[in-house]
C-alpha cells in the first residue's frame, strides 16, 4: 500500500468509530473481502469507497433480450388479502414482489444493493441512520415518490394498530414517531436502541416493506397499479392468479420482459407438470422433498442460494402440560437424528441446525467448538423423561401445515419422540387454515390463528439476511411471532446486545451467550436451514435465487 493509498484509508477511518472498526477488522485478516463487501454496504459505505479499499474492478453484464411473458407458477396461493404491510406467507410475498420494491434489495452473498435508496449513514452507535432517497422515481400512478412516501409507508409498518406483520423486524429497534423528513429525498430513522444492522431491516429481507404512495388506500394494492416496480399488478384473481405488464417509466431503465402472468398452485405436482410441459416457465420456490421430478430433469434448470430459511417446531413454555418443563423440550430435540433428516429431505441442499437461528451462513454464528452441535442421544433423552417425571411418556397433538416438506418432517418427529414414549398425534392443515384468524401479537395475546398457539407446532420461517427477526419475533418475551410463548430476561439482554453490536467480535460474544440460554431452554427446534431452490426452463435468462424467496423479475429474460 503506497503512501497516497494509505493516507486515503486513513481518512476513512478518521470519519468515525464504525469505519475504524470495519477497516481495522479487515486489515487483521478476521474476515475475507465477501464479508468486508458485505459489511461496508451494511454501514453505508460507498461501492467507489469499498472498490478504493479493495482495488478491485467491475463486471459487465450480457444485453438480454427483449420481448414475451414470463408466466410463474405459485405455490402455494396467497393465505391473505394482498396487502403488503400484512404479508406473513410465501405466496404473498412472491405475488408483492414482482411489483414492489424496496429502500435497499439483498443480493447474493447477503450484500446491500441501493433501490429506491442510495445511501444510509449511522451516527457514532448506530442508533440513528439517514437515508438518502433516489431522484426521479415515479410511482406507476405517475406521482413523483419523495420522503413523504417512504414516512408513510414506514409508519404504517411500525404502527401496533395497523395489522403489520413488519413489526415481527421492528419491534424493539424502530418506534412510531422514529421516521421523520429531512428533505424531500432524505429520510432519518430514530431508533429504540443501536442497531448496527439497521439497513437489513430496510431491505427486501423485511418483505412487506414495500414503498408505496403517502396516498395510498388500504386494500387497494391489486385493483391500482401503484408500486415503483419494473411491472405493474393488473389484475388480481384469488387463488387463481395474476397479471404484470411491463412499467415504461421505471427508474431502472426498460425491463426485457413484456410482462408476468401468474398462475396459483395449491399442489406441487401440478406445477411440477406444468414447467415440464412448457405450459408454464418458472416456479418461485420448490423444495427437494415435492418437486424431486424437477431435479436433473434436461429440460429444467435449478435456481438455488445459500441462506437461512428454516422450519421452527415451536413448544409452548406457558400450559400446563408436559412441554412446561425444559427436560421435555429437550428431550425431545435429542430424539432427532439431524444428519439423516437432511439427507432424507433435501441430500445436500440444506445446513444441519442447532436449535438456534444462528444459521451457518451468518458471519455472526459461533459454532463448535464454542457450542457443541445437537446430536441424537436416545439415552440422554429418556434420562430427562424421567427426570421430569414422564418415564412412561405423554400424548399431545402436533399441529402443522401442508407445506413442502413439513408434512414428512412431521411423520419424522413423531416417529423420533415415539422412541422415549410420546404418543404424539398429527394435525396437518392446509396453509390457508394454519394462517388463518387474528394474529394480533402481544401484549393483547397472540390471536387465535392455529400456528400460535398449538401446543406444539411446526412453521415455514423465510430466510432473513440477519438474523433480528427470529430473535424479536420469534423468540423475545412477547415476540410478534413467539408461537412458544417464550420469555427469558436473559436471552433478551443477550440478543439486545448481538443487535446492537458493531463489530464482529461482539457479535459473536453475544451469539453465543443467546444459544447457550437456547440450547438450555430449547423453546423452539431449528433442525435445519435449507437453501432457497426456484426452477425454470431453459429459455429464463438472467434470474437468480433469492433466499428470501422474493420474485425479482427486473432484469429477467426469455432467450
Amino acid at each position: 500500500m503506497n503512501r497516497e493509498w494509505r493516507e486515503q484509508v486513513e481518512g476513512i477511518r478518521q470519519r468515525g468509530p464504525i469505519e475504524r472498526t470495519l477497516l481495522d477488522e479487515y486489515f487483521d485478516i478476521r474476515y475475507d473481502r465477501r464479508e468486508f463487501i458485505r459489511r461496508a454496504t451494511v454501514f453505508g459505505l460507498s461501492l467507489s469507497t469499498i472498490a478504493m479499499v479493495l482495488e478491485s474492478c467491475g463486471t459487465t453484464n450480457p444485453t438480454p433480450k427483449v420481448g414475451g411473458r414470463l408466466k410463474v407458477g405459485i405455490i402455494p396461493p396467497p393465505a391473505h388479502t394482498i396487502e403488503p404491510h400484512t404479508f406473513a406467507d410465501q405466496g404473498a410475498l412472491e405475488t408483492g414482489s414482482i411489483a414492489g420494491e424496496h429502500l435497499i434489495r439483498t443480493a447474493a452473498g447477503l450484500q446491500l444493493v441501493p433501490e429506491l435508496a442510495t445511501s444510509w449513514t449511522p451516527n457514532s452507535d448506530a442508533s440513528s441512520w439517514t437515508v438518502k432517497l433516489r431522484s426521479q422515481v415515479k410511482f406507476q400512478t405517475g406521482q413523483a415518490m419523495t420522503a413523504d412516501d417512504v414516512v408513510a409507508t414506514y409508519n404504517r409498518l411500525v404502527d401496533p394498530n395497523s395489522g403489520s406483520q413488519a413489526i415481527s423486524a421492528f419491534k424493539g429497534s424502530l418506534s412510531p414517531g422514529g421516521i421523520t423528513k429531512v428533505d424531500d429525498l432524505t429520510v432519518k430513522f430514530q431508533l429504540d436502541a443501536p442497531t448496527a444492522s439497521f439497513p437489513y431491516l430496510l431491505s427486501s429481507t423485511t418483505y412487506q416493506g414495500i414503498i408505496l404512495p403517502a396516498n395510498y388506500k388500504l386494500g387497494s394494492f391489486t385493483s391500482t397499479p401503484q408500486t415503483t416496480g419494473a411491472f405493474k399488478i393488473t389484475s388480481y384473481t384469488p387463488g387463481v392468479g395474476a397479471k404484470y405488464d411491463r412499467y415504461n417509466d421505471w427508474w431502472g431503465g426498460h425491463a426485457a420482459l413484456d410482462g408476468v402472468d401468474v398462475t396459483y398452485y395449491s399442489d406441487a405436482a401440478a406445477a411440477d407438470s406444468a414447467l415440464i410441459a412448457g405450459t408454464i416457465d418458472l416456479i418461485g420456490q420448490i423444495q427437494l422433498a415435492t418437486d424431486r421430478s424437477l431435479f436433473n430433469n434436461p429440460k429444467v434448470q435449478i435456481f438455488s442460494a445459500h441462506g437461512a430459511t428454516h422450519r421452527q417446531v415451536p413448544m409452548r413454555v406457558d400450559l400446563n402440560n408436559p412441554l412446561k418443563d425444559s427436560k421435555v423440550r429437550q428431550a425431545i430435540a435429542l430424539t432427532l437424528d439431524r444428519p439423516s433428516i437432511v439427507k432424507t429431505l433435501f441430500t445436500s441442499y440444506a445446513d444441519i441446525g442447532n436449535d438456534t437461528p444462528w444459521a451457518p451462513v451468518y458471519p455472526s454464528s459461533v459454532g463448535a467448538p464454542d457450542i457443541a452441535q445437537r446430536a441424537q442421544d436416545l439415552t440422554k433423552a429418556k434420562q430427562l423423561m424421567s427426570a421430569a417425571g414422564f418415564a412412561n411418556g405423554f400424548s399431545i397433538t402436533l399441529t402443522t401445515e401442508q407445506t413442502g416438506e413439513i408434512p414428512q418432517l412431521a411423520q419424522i418427529i413423531q416417529s423420533s419422540v415415539k422412541q422415549i414414549g410420546i404418543d404424539m398425534k398429527l394435525d396437518i392443515l392446509t396453509a390457508t387454515a394454519y394462517f388463518d384468524g387474528s394474529q394480533t401479537g402481544p401484549p393483547s395475546g397472540w390471536g387465535n390463528t392455529p400456528w400460535l398457539n398449538a401446543p406444539i407446532n411446526i412453521t415455514d420461517w423465510g430466510h432473513r439476511a440477519v438474523p433480528n427477526v427470529f430473535l424479536t419475533a420469534a423468540l423475545e418475551t412477547g415476540g410478534v411471532w413467539n408461537a412458544a410463548h417464550y420469555s427469558s430476561p436473559e436471552f433478551d439482554a443477550a440478543a439486545k446486545g448481538f443487535i446492537g453490536a458493531i463489530s464482529l467480535s461482539d457479535q459473536k460474544k453475544f451469539s453465543k451467550q443467546a444459544e447457550t440460554i437456547l440450547l438450555a431452554d430449547t423453546p423452539v427446534i431449528f433442525p435445519y436451514f435449507y437453501y432457497y431452490l426456484a426452477a425454470g426452463s431453459k429459455s429464463v435468462k438472467g434470474y437468480y435465487g433469492d433466499p428470501q424467496g422474493n420474485v425479482f423479475l427486473s432484469h429477467t429474460s426469455l432467450g
